[in-house]
């Protein structure tokens, strides 16, 4: 009997002693599982990135939150990819629906002009620059029908990095481009100074990406400029567009090319005209720059030159 009542109290001891330990690793266990929640829940709210870091030591636990760990690295790349396509259909649509204006408003300019105009053959002309602005005006209605439904941003070439560049004659495109601003220019009393080389200048750029560079600076350049604009291209591909800015300031021309900076505060443009350009002469490997010099702003295309052009 005496030696069944040492053996009971050790018993009592192990017992007490297991379930001690029993009661602090469901404790522990508990405030992982706690944890494990609200990392979850801030994970899922994007409020943190941090992967799962438990206190309990559970080998359970652990594989759990390594899991999760890795299934929550996944939501954040699809999570991100999905914001990142977002963003650039949202963009291209932005920019699009900006150069829509552009022909909208050559249209409307010539159709002004054609309702005092008694001369037959100047209002065949005139339609038929409103032909080929409805015509642009169409491509740009496409690519925004096709951005705004899309899915992948990376199936649209104004989206991705690369551009179909191509051999063109930059004098043509130039060329076509002052006159199917005519009207505008007319309307505005602006009699452009051109000076445009005889013989053909082949550059490396996508045409219609050449065609709403040029669009975007004289559509800026009507807007701005009250007396004049000077268009110079030389055999080297590089186009000027000047005119008088007595308001801008240099640091204000540095600006020109930030998306929605505008000149006038308060204006009701975006400014996206000149950053539109920018984007799309970069990725047809040129460039593009501002000068203010004597209160004059020049803005200065320089196209990749096709490697076969003579001269």
């Amino acid at each position: 009997m005496k030696i069944l009542i040492p053996l009971f109290i050790v018993l009592v001891v192990v017992l007490v002693a297991a379930l001690i330990v029993a009661v602090i690793k469901i404790v522990l266990l508990r405030r992982g599982f706690d944890e494990l929640t609200e990392n979850i829940e801030d994970q899922v709210k994007g409020e943190t990135q941090i992967p799962i870091t438990l206190t309990t030591t559970d080998p359970h636990a652990v594989k759990t939150a390594e899991a999760l760990n890795r299934e929550l690295a996944n939501l954040r790349n699809e999570r991100n990819e999905y914001l990142d396509g977002n963003r650039k259909v949202t963009q291209a649509v932005t920019e699009i629906s900006h150069d829509i204006r552009t022909p909208l408003t050559a249209i409307n300019s010539y159709l002004d002009l054609m309702k005092d105009e008694t001369d037959e053959e100047l209002k065949a002309q005139y339609l038929e620059r409103i032909k080929s602005r409805t015509l642009s005006l169409s491509d740009l209605a496409d690519e925004l029908f096709k951005y705004s439904t899309s899915a992948d941003a990376s199936k649209y070439p104004v989206l991705s990095e690369e551009v179909s560049s191509e051999p063109i004659d930059i004098c043509r495109t130039l060329e076509e481009c002052m006159l199917s601003f005519y009207a505008a220019f007319k309307k505005k009393g602006i009699e452009p100074e051109i000076e445009i080389p005889e013989e053909p200048v082949y550059v490396i750029c996508d045409r219609k990406s050449a065609n709403r560079i040029f669009e975007n600076i004289i559509s800026n350049a009507i807007k701005y400029a009250d007396e004049s604009l000077d268009v110079k291209l030389t055999q080297d591909g590089c186009a000027t567009f000047s005119n008088p800015a007595p308001g801008l300031t240099p640091v204000s021309a540095a600006k020109l090319f930030d998306r929605y900076y505008t000149v006038n505060e308060g204006s009701a443009s975006t400014g996206l005209g000149f950053s539109i350009a920018r984007e799309l002469i970069d990725r047809n490997g040129g460039t593009i720059e501002s000068n203010l010099a004597d209160g004059i702003l020049s803005i200065v295309v320089r196209f990749k030159m096709h490697e076969n052009t003579e001269g």
